[in-house]
């Protein structure tokens, strides 16, 4: 059985295949192909599927990992930054990096990422995409409200954005160079909205056969696209062992100072998919602009003190993903009784 490492780069890729059978000065060889389906081919096809390879994660690890699973035994993706001592030895080129990887994986020592199926990397990919279009739809709407706070105007509408802002809009008198700029940027504008329509309702295609989304929009003030984001990126619960593990997959655990008598707790580690931790900032704020036995547990922590309300938020946030885990494990609706006690039911 050989261990391949495989270190990727755009152009071309370096494996270390590793022997543990072979003679020390023969355990380890290495080639350089194209990172293409031929060039990965090249190597691994001649070893008959008596292999196991690794690769570190990154933006071609679906392409790859579906050129070299029919030609290996087991393919695993690695997670680079989990791999502390891969940088810390005074050398780093291509070749030691396709090395450490082989070594790792023989060792059975390899932190490993999960790769989902093509269909929820697209989903994912997809949900990824309505958020930067999201954002670029507030910076284009920050630019315009810009302009009109230079000439000190007031929309007399609640909103700038509906039928009637926007004509008021259109009728005011500005300078030649402004007039241009807010022309532009209501035809970017507009073309983003049927951008982010189209997304959307690709979305609302795929959430209609995850029964696990429909599950989720069961929590009070969580909608389509929160409760999509949680399920795309969740792929299957039974991955993880208990709901404190799940949150610290999406980043919202407090990153650990420990050592002797000293024992601190910063902010949460922001690891993972930071989409998720969008969308369940945007679901806390809901939720607490309701009444709901979650819209109660807030106030416990919140406490009415405004220096404590952003971390009751993010504590909000991580509250859902605990309740969202333990649904998607018992494949049960939510249950107020369950946030706060039964007390919590009536509020």
């Amino acid at each position: 059985m050989l261990y391949v490492g495989m270190d990727v780069h755009r152009d071309s890729t370096v494996f270390c295949l590793f022997d543990p059978q072979a003679e020390p000065a023969a355990q380890y060889r290495t080639v350089t192909r194209s990172t293409t389906a031929e060039g990965i081919e090249t190597v691994l096809a001649p070893l008959a599927g008596q292999c196991r390879v690794a690769f570190e994660v990154g933006t071609q690890a679906q392409w790859i990992a579906g050129i070299v699973r029919p030609l290996a035994r087991q393919v695993e993706v690695a997670n680079p930054s989990r791999i502390p001592w891969l940088f810390r030895d005074g050398r780093k080129n291509d070749k030691l990096d396709a090395r450490k990887l082989a070594t790792l994986l023989y060792l059975k020592q390899l932190p490993q990422v999960h790769l989902p199926s093509l269909e929820v990397s697209a989903w994912r990919a997809l949900i990824n995409h309505r958020r930067t279009r999201v954002q670029r739809r507030t910076r284009i709407k920050n630019q315009i409200r810009a302009v009109v706070r230079t000439f000190g105007c007031r929309c007399p509408f609640k909103s700038l954005w509906t039928r009637s802002g926007l004509a008021w809009l259109k009728a005011q008198i500005f300078d030649r160079p402004r007039e241009l700029m807010v022309r532009i940027l209501l035809e970017e504008l507009e073309a983003t909205d049927r951008g982010l329509k189209l997304v959307e309702e690709q979305l609302d295609a795929i959430s209609a056969a995850q029964p696990a989304v429909a599950l989720l929009r069961t929590i009070p003030s969580i909608g389509p696209r929160t409760a999509e984001a949680i399920v795309a990126f969740t792929d299957r619960a039974d991955r993880f062992g208990r709901s404190k593990q799940y949150a610290s997959y999406f980043g919202m655990t407090p990153t650990q100072d420990s050592s002797g008598r000293v024992d601190r707790q910063g902010h949460i580690s922001k690891r993972g998919p930071s989409v998720v931790r969008w969308v369940l900032c945007q679901a806390a704020h809901s939720i607490i602009r309701g009444r709901s036995a979650l819209r109660t547990w807030f106030d416990r922590v919140y406490r009415g003190q405004r220096n404590r309300f952003k971390k009751a938020v993010v504590a909000l946030g991580r509250k859902v993903l605990a309740i969202a885990y333990r649904m998607l494990m018992e494949n049960k609706p939510y249950d107020n009784a369950r946030v706060c006690g039964p007390t919590a039911t009536a509020a």
